[in-house]
């Protein structure tokens, strides 16, 4: 829908037309009456000079005739009153020439006044030492006074003349002025007054183009406001949508996050940079806070290019193809992570999902599959040999007792070994049933830190007399576990005894912690003895396997056992030479969860 301010091309051209026009005509009034003001101005202005100077040349003329007239009855009379004109004369001719001085260089005539004012200073100094040579002498006139009184009437007759052309100049200039001032007094008016209406006219105009824009700004701003008001729902909408998406996505136990591409001049794909990312996202990747958004990927995360989700990622966004993988985080062996991109516009969105805990149920699953078939082959092998064994038992038992005294003593030494042995073969088939038969475990709370000391204490008298030293170190928050307290004593024991047999004499050092580990409690049993090698750890727990002489390799079997009956992952990390830490990750949250913050990215 068109807005009511829009005009059509027409209207506009038709606009500014008008709107030149009228600012064009009134423009020239205005240059014309300006014009005609001021040459009535100028007119005006050269009539008072005019008239200035002729008033100044007529009291210029008319001063210095008082003076003359006055040293005239002086000297023919001796009457002092005469002086008087004289002397108020003589300033009134200076003021008059000064007067005269400043109108000609104000440029109120063009005309030369220097002749009249030089003749007029020699008339007043004529004029002057006539009264001065009066001074003195008896009333009349003589000879030198009367020489210099026509040499005066000389001089005045020559200013006559002379201010009788000034104003002959001076009217035809005035008179001239006059005429253009009575032909410009009409008009000066007349150009105002047409001035004033066409002004009228064009603010009427403009005043009732200014309502007619008002009008339709009216309208305007209310359709503005109308939009504004659908636009407003509109945002409100999607906020609340923004919102609902936002809970939903910090609700996801996985990281959810958005990049677009960053491009180089060539169009090529150099880094990605967030574009959205849920709470579980910050809390893993941003836990020191500030925020992903706008951060970028390499900067933020350069591990990807070395675990190759890097290249996966440029795969999605250059050809299409969804990417998805399970692996082994770089940064935490005994962490599994599920990777799922898909391309978004010019970038991609990606869960990556912690799958540790179900890898560690299927493996529970498995193991207690494999635990199974083992149990099945151990039962069945336990029954055909203990018939045998318990028939070579008895026929021995028998043959003994029917022999003469002096050959059971001959044959005891053979007779001892098929006993020992036969024992061993028993106790070997019940080890065997115990290792893999299912465990009726009595689960109750049990404090961890009883437990770990319980473990140590087992295994006290083996500590003392290899000389090596054991400490149990419990996290603050660790509380209890539920376990069949015996059951869980026994695995751990076999754990301790597997490490002190590892560990050199008199330089063994056990350590029994726990802490808290993404809401579960974590226990590892650490010992600095010779380690094992990567390929035999897969094997730790097979039936019948040792790593040391002797041993018959059911006791880590059977701690495993017990593991899975209640739940606990087991993961194994062991260095040559350095020594080797059991991991015990039970199933049960802690009061006190610890804060994930490595990256499950690898």
């Amino acid at each position: 829908m068109s807005s009511p301010l829009r005009y059509s091309n027409r209207e506009r051209r038709v606009l500014r037309l008008l709107y030149a026009v009228t600012l064009a005509v009134l423009v020239l009034f205005l240059l014309i009456t300006a014009r005609t003001f001021f040459r009535y101005s100028t007119a005006n202005r050269h009539i008072r000079d005019s008239n200035a100077v002729l008033q100044e040349l007529e009291a210029l003329v008319s001063g210095l005739k008082d003076a003359q007239i006055g040293v005239r009855g002086y000297m023919l009379t001796g009457d002092t009153a005469f002086a008087r004109p004289f002397q108020l004369a003589q300033p009134m001719v200076a003021a008059s020439m000064h007067r005269l001085d400043s109108l000609q260089r104000a440029g109120a005539t063009n005309l030369d006044l220097a002749p009249i004012q030089d003749l007029s200073r020699k008339v007043l100094k004529s004029i002057q030492d006539q009264f001065l040579a009066q001074r003195g002498l008896p009333p009349g006139l003589h000879g030198r006074g009367k020489a210099q009184m026509g040499q005066t009437r000389d001089l005045m007759e020559r200013i006559r003349a002379e201010q009788g052309q000034l104003a002959t100049a001076l009217n035809k200039v005035r008179n001239r002025n006059l005429g253009d001032e009575r032909s410009l007094q009409p008009d000066t008016p007349l150009m105002l007054l047409i001035y004033s209406v066409l002004t009228i006219l064009a603010t009427g105009l403009l005043f009732w183009r200014l309502v007619t824009a008002l009008t339709k700004a009216d309208k305007a701003e209310a359709e503005v406001q109308r939009k504004v008001d659908e636009l407003n729902k509109e945002v409100r909408t999607r906020e609340f949508a923004e919102r609902s998406l936002k809970r939903v996505l910090d609700s996801s136990p996985s990281a959810i996050m958005a990049f677009r591409s960053i491009r180089d001049a060539k169009g090529r794909v150099t880094d990605f940079e967030w574009h959205l990312a849920n709470q579980e996202s910050e809390r893993i990747f941003a836990p020191g806070g500030g925020g992903l958004v706008g951060q970028r990927l390499l900067v933020q995360m350069p591990w990807v290019r070395e675990a190759g989700l890097y290249e996966a990622f440029l795969d999605v966004v250059e050809t299409g193809e969804p990417y998805e993988a399970t692996r082994q985080s770089v940064l935490r062996a005994d962490t599994w992570i599920h990777v799922h991109a898909l391309r978004l516009l010019d970038g991609f969105v990606v869960t990556i999902s912690d799958i540790s805990d179900t890898r560690r149920a299927e493996q529970l699953l498995a193991e207690a599959d494999r635990l199974a078939i083992t149990g099945g082959i151990a039962r069945t092998i336990a029954h055909e040999v203990r018939n045998p064994l318990t028939n070579l038992h008895m026929a021995l038992e028998q043959m003994l007792d029917e022999l003469q005294p002096g050959v059971r003593e001959e044959i005891k030494p053979y007779s001892e070994i098929l006993q020992r042995n036969m024992h061993r073969i028993s106790k070997l088939i019940t080890d065997l049933l115990e290792s893999s038969k299912p465990k009726e475990l009595d689960k109750q709370p049990c404090a961890v830190q009883g437990l770990l000391e319980t473990a140590v204490a087992s295994v006290q008298d083996r500590l003392g007399l290899r000389k090596m030293q054991a400490r149990v170190e419990v996290s603050p928050g660790v509380q209890s576990v539920l376990a069949d307290p015996e059951m869980m004593g026994i695995a751990l024991t076999n754990l301790c005894v597997n490490a002190i047999e590892a560990m050199e004499e008199g330089a063994g050092r056990l350590l029994l912690s726990a802490d808290l580990h993404r809401g579960h409690v974590r226990i590892r049993v650490v010992d600095n003895g010779k380690g094992i090698p990567g390929e035999d750890i897969r094997r730790l727990f097979h039936a019948f396997y040792s790593g040391r002489s002797g041993g018959m390799g059911l006791g880590l079997t059977s701690a495993r056992t017990i593991f899975n009956a209640h739940g606990v992952h087991v993961d194994v990390e062991s260095t040559v030479g350095e020594g080797t830490t059991f991991v015990l990750t039970f199933p049960e949250e802690a009061d006190s969860p610890e804060l994930h913050t490595e990256a499950p990215g690898g």
